[in-house]
């Protein structure tokens, strides 16, 4: 971010050490999935050469470790006096390791072109995003220039949310067959869930473009972090749904079977349920009853900006909102 547009931020070096290392650990997750998947039947050794040799989610995980080694190194040497030489070199390298970890996704697999690029585009959009709102929310010292940041944040906001879309649709087209029959299994359930809770990111995100913008000119001792700290809570929330159902087959081809149903969507529908079948609509009083509830819940965040509320009120009537959609959706789902 230029400095005119931000207020005073300070980034501890440790912070940034720590978020480093992290890296290589967590991403190392689906490649340990692998080997103690193929390990009883070749040992544990074996399956370590062998998936970190042979498999592309192994390969590519060697990449992400030469990639975050650099990134660490990097930060090490990094001199005060030389900060912003250091950060073109840190995003060029952080840069590469999104390549890497869209190389070894799923859509990467399915389609090794559209997949890699549409799931490098959305990782990188979403980070630009995601690492604005942390920073900001939890790294600001003051409020100082905060309608300047708004102005210029606003627009990256918007090419961020347009990319994350755009890629998401090639991403879906290429991993679920049909948006709607997913939602039968585990997969698609997470990938509905995520997509509701963009309802409230959305609403946040404009209403730290609109309504903060306003009541900041309305009066200069308004506080705008702890919304902004709501929307990087929103955030986090998708990506732990994200880091979950990712770990889940993707519905893509002839996947259905009685067995691979969705524990949740079984709550819904305990009937058989079989290759042929397929997600429709049906609406219901039920249907009204929950559609009015998420007005009302929609109302209530509303409400919690103009009477300054507490971030976790605003963030339980966000998880209540959802959940009145889910609902909604769920019992107007028929199977056929």
């Amino acid at each position: 971010m230029p400095n005119k547009y931000r207020p005073d931020i300070k980034i501890q070096k440790r912070f940034l050490q720590v978020s480093a290392i992290s890296l290589p650990v967590i991403s190392f997750i689906p490649v340990l999935d692998v080997i103690l998947y193929i390990a009883p039947r070749i040992g544990l050794v074996e399956a370590f050469k062998i998936v970190l040799t042979t498999y592309t989610v192994g390969t590519a995980w060697i990449f992400t470790f030469l990639g975050s080694m650099l990134l660490i190194l990097l930060i090490a040497m990094a001199k005060p006096t030389e900060k912003s030489t250091f950060a073109y070199l840190g995003l060029a390298i952080t840069s590469g390791v999104i390549v890497t970890i869209a190389w070894s996704s799923h859509a990467g697999a399915v389609d090794p072109i559209i997949g890699i690029i549409s799931d490098f585009i959305h990782l990188m959009a979403v980070s630009i995003w995601v690492g604005i709102v942390l920073v900001v929310g939890w790294c600001s010292l003051n409020y100082k220039r905060w309608l300047p940041f708004l102005s210029w944040f606003s627009v990256v906001a918007i090419g961020c949310l347009v990319a994350t879309a755009l890629s998401g649709l090639f991403l879906m087209d290429i991993m679920v067959s049909k948006y709607t029959d997913s939602w039968m299994v585990p997969y698609g359930q997470g990938l509905l869930i995520k997509h509701l809770f963009l309802i409230p990111l959305i609403f946040y995100a404009l209403g730290n473009g609109i309504i903060v913008k306003y009541a900041i000119t309305k009066n200069s001792n308004f506080n705008p972090i702890p919304w902004v700290r709501l929307e990087g809570f929103i955030l986090l929330i998708i990506f732990t749904i994200t880091s979950i159902y990712s770990q889940q087959s993707p519905p893509h081809g002839n996947y259905l079977s009685d067995e691979a149903v969705s524990p949740l969507f079984r709550l819904f529908h305990p009937g058989v349920i079989d290759a042929s079948s397929t997600v429709g609509f049906a609406g219901s009083i039920n249907t009204v009853y929950f559609l009015f509830l998420s007005v009302f819940l929609l109302g209530l965040m509303l409400w919690t900006f103009y009477k300054r509320a507490s971030i976790i009120i605003s963030l339980l009537f966000s998880g209540l909102f959802v959940t009145s959609l889910y609902f909604m959706l769920m019992l107007t789902v028929v199977v056929r």
